[in-house]
């Protein structure tokens, strides 16, 4: 483990309570922790996380990535050695333990040489990313709600007036995933030539399985970001697009 002491957080955008993640190094423990608060929320982010590298749960594991690296790099060289590579997978291997996922089983060495493709004796931070990312996909992890089937995604949406079950936190976990998607500015909310990327995430899954998508034409959606605006300041918060979401976009397939 290196001694002396790092401290750095990074901030971003709720994708399931992830908001803030802190690594600190000290001479003889290295955390990571994030306020996801059960197994359920883990697998939520790391079903955000292992879609693409463009969402706000991919860069908040990037960061969770940077940071074991960052921490095992005793010498400062930009890489990590064998002998340095024990205290990254642990770092690594903290959060997803947690919640019962042991990712990282085996020996060290042979997962060294597995990463280390060219024989230099260190593992580049690419080297490392591109591997411990390509790991986390391989995991087999429930089906995201948008990518479920037709009668587990029906299910799921009958639960949309229980707040208690599981399948309603799927479609408020869903509902952040298309706010974030559209709120390319990243100002905490979603303007008028913002909402039609809303729109299309939320409903990509209902023209998929063949069940009801509303607001599919232009004048559909400007008037519903209109009606949702009550205010007129050209912009729709969190709370107000979760109410019509569930209301007007999942409300018609749970009537099924």
């Amino acid at each position: 483990m290196c001694g002396g002491g790092l401290t750095s957080q990074g901030h971003s955008v709720p994708g399931p309570r992830h908001r803030v993640t802190a690594l600190t190094t000290t001479t003889t423990t290295t955390t990571t922790t994030m306020d996801i608060k059960d197994k359920n929320e883990f697998i939520y982010f790391m079903q955000r996380a292992c879609e693409n590298q463009y969402n706000d749960c991919y860069i908040e594991l990037y960061n969770i990535l940077l940071r074991a690296f960052v921490s095992a790099d005793c010498d400062f060289d930009g890489q990590v050695s064998e002998e340095e590579f024990g205290s990254m997978i642990a770092a690594a291997n903290a959060l997803p333990q947690k919640f019962g996922f042991d990712w990282w089983q085996g020996n060290t060495s042979d997962q060294f040489k597995a990463i280390d493709e060219n024989g230099d004796g260190g593992v580049s931070f690419d080297e490392w990313l591109g591997f411990a990312y390509k790991k986390y996909q391989s995991q087999k992890l429930p089906m995201a709600f948008d990518k479920s089937e037709k009668d587990a995604f029906v299910s799921d949406c009958k639960e949309v007036n229980n707040t208690a079950t599981e399948s309603y936190k799927k479609l408020y976990f869903f509902s952040w995933k298309c706010f974030q998607a559209a709120d390319a500015d990243r100002d905490g909310q979603v303007a008028g030539n913002e909402f039609h990327t809303m729109i299309d995430v939320a409903t990509a899954a209902q023209k998929r399985l063949g069940l009801p998508a509303p607001f599919q034409t232009n004048d559909d959606r400007d008037a519903a970001f209109r009606r949702m605006d009550e205010n007129g300041d050209g912009g729709i918060s969190f709370d107000e697009w979760l109410a019509f979401f569930l209301k007007e976009i999942i409300a018609p397939v749970a009537a099924l």
